[in-house]
């Protein structure tokens, strides 16, 4: 790895984010090695190999899709494999992903209508929030009220009055049965 004075050198590439060049420096590292252990003799291996890479997306700079590149010409000079069964190499790019992602996002903050629409979306599903919970509290009350009214054992609300009543009725109860003890006792005396 050297350092150019518009970028970092690796493998004839200039980068310029220190980030991609360490990236580089690792792909370039793993391109070495698996030159050192791809048998070419055996190009169906190459072949699952390859295949393999480019579908768990193992390169990302440069340094990396040369060697895809490499290997994909090095299995289509091959008479018997079938084109169709090398994968084409997906390229991606961080720098220019992200910039198209935030041109994405900007254009959809920026656009009036798609505000509107969240937030009447939003205005809307909390709207509705509300309004369940509103009805829930409003069934609590009501069905509190029934049975308070239903109920025959005190409540604060007429505790007092309950209590003068209960307390009344054994106080006829008592004067009753005492009536009845002295109309016995009289009875008794006579005889």
């Amino acid at each position: 790895m050297s350092e150019k004075k518009n970028g970092i050198m690796i493998n004839g590439f200039c980068f310029e984010n220190e980030e991609e060049a360490a990236q580089a420096k690792k792909e370039a590292d793993g391109v070495r090695y698996l030159r050192e252990k791809i048998n070419t003799d055996a190009p169906e291996s190459v072949l699952g190999i390859y295949n393999k890479m480019v579908q768990q997306r193992l390169f990302e700079t440069a340094v990396g899709y040369t060697y895809l590149g490499e290997l994909q010409e090095y299995l289509k000079s091959i008479p018997f494999i079938d084109a169709e069964a090398i994968l084409p190499i997906p390229v991606q790019h961080p720098v220019l992903e992200e910039s198209i992602q935030k041109k994405r996002r900007a254009e959809r903050k920026t656009t009036p209508e798609t505000q509107i629409q969240v937030q009447n979306f939003d205005f809307r599903k909390r709207y509705q929030a509300a309004l369940y919970v509103c009805l829930v509290l409003f069934l609590c009350i009501v069905g509190m009220f029934a049975v308070s009214i239903s109920s025959s054992s005190p409540t604060i609300l007429n505790y007092e009055t309950k209590l003068i009543d209960r307390y009344e009725q054994w106080e006829r109860e008592l004067e009753e049965r005492e009536a009845a003890l002295k109309e016995r006792e009289k009875e008794i005396e006579r005889n």
